[in-house]
Formats: structure tokens, sequence, C-alpha cells
């Protein structure tokens, strides 16, 4: 048997292409079932679970390349839990919410996707958002602080959150007011808030330079409910 000459190549591996969005739509993580805190970092969930129903969440997704991952990286104050990576380093999505947690009965999953969609319009354009500043928010049960990018409001984002919310009022379901449209960067518990550890000194500098630089292309809504991801197309 002949053997395979050797490979005298020289050159640097060509870089591995990024994974499209659509590839996280299938590998969504599953949801943690029950509501111990320690299932879930610390944390207490905003949503208890109860059987039959089924967590539920409407949004635009944000899916950084490697470079502004490593900036997003800078911004994270050293007192939270990083959204922006997993804890063994993985890039993870962001997300834009449009829809507070919701809890689906079973039988109204599929009318509040057929809903949802209908009530979004078929020619509304895909649209880039920007970042204004970074401030921590506290989630509506006061049971997490999140350090955010707050978004410039922009008419689209402002339909799909007026469409979701008729959506949800006519199911019953709570909505979402006062939006602030935000993505979330990292994560504590209220009892951190006052921890000494210092940030730096010229993080003010640092976030307004990082924030000038990002512009984030919207180009589909999506509905999570459980492990499910359903997406709608914007017009491009």
């Amino acid at each position: 048997m002949r053997k395979r000459p050797p490979d005298d190549s020289t050159g640097p591996a060509p870089p591995v292409p990024p994974l499209p969005d659509r590839f996280f739509d299938q590998y969504a993580s599953a949801p943690r079932v029950g509501d111990d805190p320690e299932l879930h970092g610390g944390r207490t969930r905003q949503s208890p679970h109860i059987e039959g129903r089924w967590p539920t969440h409407v949004y635009c997704e944000w899916i950084p390349t490697e470079t502004q991952s490593t900036s997003l990286d800078l911004l994270v104050p050293p007192t939270a839990s990083s959204l922006v990576h997993s804890p063994l380093g993985a890039p993870l999505p962001l997300h834009i919410s449009l829809s507070q947690s919701l809890m689906l009965a079973t039988d109204d999953r599929d009318d509040f996707v057929r809903s949802v969609w209908a009530a979004i319009d078929d020619n509304l354009p895909f649209f880039s958002v920007k970042f204004t500043s970074a401030d921590w928010l506290v989630n509506p049960s006061h049971t997490r602080e999140f350090y955010a990018l707050r978004a410039t409001p922009s008419d689209q984002l402002t339909a799909i959150l007026e469409a979701t919310n008729h959506v949800c009022q006519a199911m019953s379901y709570p909505t979402l007011d006062d939006a602030g449209f935000h993505v979330s960067l990292a994560w504590r518990l209220p009892n951190q808030a006052n921890s000494r550890r210092r940030r730096r000194d010229d993080s003010d500098e640092i976030e307004q330079r990082v924030m000038n630089t990002f512009e984030v292309k919207v180009e589909a809504v999506k509905i999570k409910i459980g492990r499910t991801v359903y997406r709608k197309d914007l017009k491009s």
C-alpha cells in the first residue's frame, strides 16, 4: 500500500466560518425543571415552574461576532456573571426582549404563535439597533439585577412590542409595558450589589467607545416556547 505523502503546507489553516443563527434555533438549551435556586446558579425563577405550562419568550436575537464578544467582555462588571460567554468560554447569543417571561398553557401554544405572526406586519422591514448607554436594571420580581445596553427605540421595535402585547392581552397573559429596549450582558443577585470589587477607572470611556462601534442588524423575530424556537423573517 502506498503511503500518503506528508502535507508540506506551511500556510495557516483557513478560519472556521461562523455558525448560522438558525443553528441556535435548532439547538436551544433545555429549560431546567424546578424552582430550587441551586439549579439556577443562585437565581430565583421569575416565572415558577408549573406542570402543563410552557416558558415562552418573544425576542429579537443578536449573535455577536468573535470581535464583538471580545469587546462586550470589557463591559461585564467584575461583580457579575457574564451572559456574553458561558462558564466554559463559549460565546452566547444575546437578545432584546419583546415580551415578558410567559407561561403558556399547553393548548395555547399554537394559537399564540399564529396570533403573534399575524399581528406583525408582513411588510415590516429588517432594521438596525444602536445603543446609548449601559445601566443596571432590576427584573420585575426584584430577584436579579442585569447589566444591560440600552437600545435606541425604533418604529420597528415598537411595532413588534405592540403586536405582541395585543396578543398577550387578548389571551389573558401579562403584557410588557414600558420595555426600555435593552440587551442584557451580565447578571447578579441583589445582595452582590455592594461588592467591594471596583470598576476600572476608565470603564465609562471603554463603554462609550464600545457602544459607538455596535450596530446590530435585526432580520427576524423569534418566539421560544420550551425548547422550540419559531422564527418570522422580516422583509429585506
